[in-house]
Order: structure tokens, then sequence, then C-alpha cells
């Protein structure tokens, strides 16, 4: 049965796990919304540690092996997706993976109903094999990217008409990140357990501990720089089995002949980013790879927090300098430096070092209304709702 504008539909998203990520966060953050709006969200996984936070927002939960690229599984999974689909009265089959969604496409195909996908990774153009895998992602009546580059790159590389692509930025909760929340006692607390000296200047690199996303280009950097400087790095630095991945040991390894030890902090899984991000006086996302879109560059602006990044991918639309153009009036929010570049990334380091404490805060609190004007998950949540919308009036002509 088709939904009619004003009322909110049934969807049935279908994510491999639920364990946490950017795809897995938009799942919950649109069971929110739909639930809000008066819809539902029926969210087919094999579970993980968000499933109660997906339930506790008024999404149900089906379990189904739907991580499996084993083609009998995935072969299974077309009835056990289209059963679902029927028996929820579902309108729209949104698959946010690639693994399930062909057997999400084709259920679709086999009960009459909608299908579309939210491409969240990377579009890569080779092989040709991993191409036509890819492809799938683009097959259903529309595809989201979560950024203008990730739109063009899907339109280069799958060849379909760009009024097939929605673009959908990632957001993020504003208020979740607002430094106001966060105290001092938190503050000089969690200092001192990053060993944080007085008068240091603390740069933080928010992200996976994995070498394209550069921390070893950062940490050459950083101990090049003249002055009190207070490296921090998130992420785990286990591999699967439980040792000390090898990258890790790099990174140790030649903080140790730089003599840059003693100031290097490996953090760990922070689950308190809006406190990590208040001790910090500068977030830094040096990736050698372009980012699809690039999340954490967006919760570090809205924490008011400058930023330097990599000029590619996603962080040319999410980290505004003087010279972008846009409506805007917001101007500087960060800089942006060729990846992979340790000099040019030096040289950047330095001169934000050198700002004074007030001009480093004219440019967090740009970056924060920047955010709130484009990457909220209000915002977010809204367009996709309407992209539902549109989708069920061309499909059903409701």
């Amino acid at each position: 049965m088709a939904h009619i504008s004003g009322t909110a539909p049934n969807i049935l998203q279908i994510i491999p796990r639920l364990d946490g990520g950017g795809a897995e966060a938009t799942t919950l953050e649109i069971t929110k919304a739909l639930t809000a709006a008066g819809g539902r969200s029926v969210v087919v996984s094999e579970g993980g540690k968000m499933a109660d936070a997906i339930i506790a927002e008024g999404g149900e939960i089906i379990h189904a092996p739907v991580s499996s690229k084993n083609p009998i599984i995935m072969y299974q999974n077309i009835n056990r997706l289209a059963r679902i689909a029927e028996a929820q009265n579902i309108d729209i089959l949104h698959a946010r993976s690639r693994a399930p969604a062909w057997s999400s496409l084709w259920a679709a195909q086999k009960i009459g109903k909608p299908y579309l996908a939210t491409y969240h990774s990377k579009v890569h153009d080779s092989p040709k094999l991993k191409i036509f895998y890819n492809s799938v992602m683009t097959r259903g009546e529309r595809v989201i990217a979560n950024s203008a580059f990730t739109a063009a790159r899907i339109r280069s590389v799958h060849k379909i008409a760009p009024e097939k692509i929605d673009i959908v930025p990632r957001g993020c909760d504003p208020e979740k990140f607002d430094p106001a929340h966060i105290s001092q006692t938190d503050i000089t607390e969690q200092s001192a357990a990053w060993g944080v000296q007085e008068g240091e200047f603390v740069i933080l690199c928010p992200a996976r501990l994995t070498r394209w996303k550069g921390q070893m280009v950062l940490l050459e950097a950083v101990a090049r720089l003249t002055g009190n400087f207070r490296l921090v790095l998130t992420g785990n630095t286990f591999d699967k089995t439980g040792a000390e991945s090898r990258f890790a040991q790099e990174l140790k390894a030649r903080a140790s002949e730089m003599g840059f030890t003693d100031r290097l902090v490996f953090a760990g899984h922070v689950a308190n980013m809006p406190l990590a991000y208040a001790v910090s006086d500068l977030a830094v996302l040096p990736s050698l790879d372009p980012e699809p879109f690039g999340r954490t560059a967006v919760e570090a602006q809205a924490a008011t927090l400058p930023v330097i990044v990599s000029d590619a991918g996603g962080f040319r639309e999410t980290v505004r300098e003087d010279d972008a153009s846009s409506d805007s009036p917001v101007q500087r929010t960060g800089w942006r430096v060729p990846p992979g570049d340790v000099a040019a990334l030096t040289a950047r380091l330095q001169a934000v070092a050198n700002l004074s404490r007030e001009e480093l805060s004219t440019i967090g609190q740009a970056a924060r209304q920047w955010v709130m004007e484009n990457f909220t998950t209000e915002k977010m949540c809204a367009q996709t709702l309407q992209i539902y919308q549109s989708v069920i009036r061309d499909y059903y002509g409701a």
C-alpha cells in the first residue's frame, strides 16, 4: 500500500551489522526520524552493539545473515527479505551495504516494491568485477550519495543519470558537541590522563589507526615543529588477534627515532569525543586517500575546534577556506593541505599554532556556525524522508 504526502513511510533498512560506524549511525538517526514522523523503521541485520539503541528509538530489529557474501546465502536472503517486506507492509527497501544490496534489489523486484541504496563507502574504479559488484548500489530508483564528491564518482564510474543521484551529506548533532556542556573539571581530568603539560598545544587526530588515515605523515610533521606540542591519536592499537597492530608499532618506533615518544599519546577508543575535542586546540585529519565525506571533520567543527584536513574528497565540501564560494557568510573554518605532503602540513601546523587564542576561537565559532547551517542530523534526516516520499510518489503514482 502506498503512502501519500504528509504521512511517513515504512522503511526496511538492510545493513550487515550494527557495531558502530557511519552507516550504522545513519541507520539509527533515520530510525529516530521515521518514528518521530509517524512512520516505521524495520532494520534487518545480524545485530550488534547499536541494536538496543535502534529499539530504544522506536525501531524494530529482525535478525538475518545479511553480512554474508556467500552466493547461496545471498540467494536465500532474497526470499527472507521479500517475506519480511510483505509481512511488515514495507514501502521501500533501503540497502546500506553492497552484499545485502543484491538480495534487497532482487527481493524488491520479486514483490514489486521500490529499492534504493546509500553509497557510504569509496567508489572504486577498478577492477571491472568490483565495479560490477558495487553497481548494485546504483540499480534502484535512487542512489543517495553522502557528498558531491561521491556523487561525481558514482556518475563517472557507474555511468548513471545525474537525476538518479541524491546528495545528502552526513550530519551530526551540534548540541552533543557544544563545548558549553563540558565542565572544566572533566577537561582538567582528561588533560591529566593524556599527560598534557602547561602551555602545550594539543593536536588531536580523531581517526581509526590505519595507514591511509595519514597518522605517520602527521607524526613526521608534528615532530618538526618548533614549540610545545602534544599529539593525540585516537583509535584501537590492536589488530583482530588482540596483538598490537603493525602500524601502531611502526608509529611508536618512528616516534622513538625522532625523540617524540614523551609527547605522543595513543588514546585508544575514545567514548567521549566531545570531551576529547574540548581538551584539544586543533583537529587534524591528514587522510592519504580522498574521504567520501569525513564525518569527524564535521564533528570537530561542531565542537568549535579548528581543523586541518587533506585537500581531497569530501573535505573540500565540509571544511571552508577564505576563498570558498558559498551563500553562507561564514569564512574560514579550517585549512586544507595536499595529501601526504609532510612539508606543507608542517608549515600549516606551525602557522596555526602561532595564531592567538582569540584568532583560533573566532575560526572555531565560524566552524560551528558552518556545521549548523549545513551538516546537522536534522537536515540529513529531513532530506532523506523527502527522498522516500518522492520515490513512493514516482513508483506507486501516489
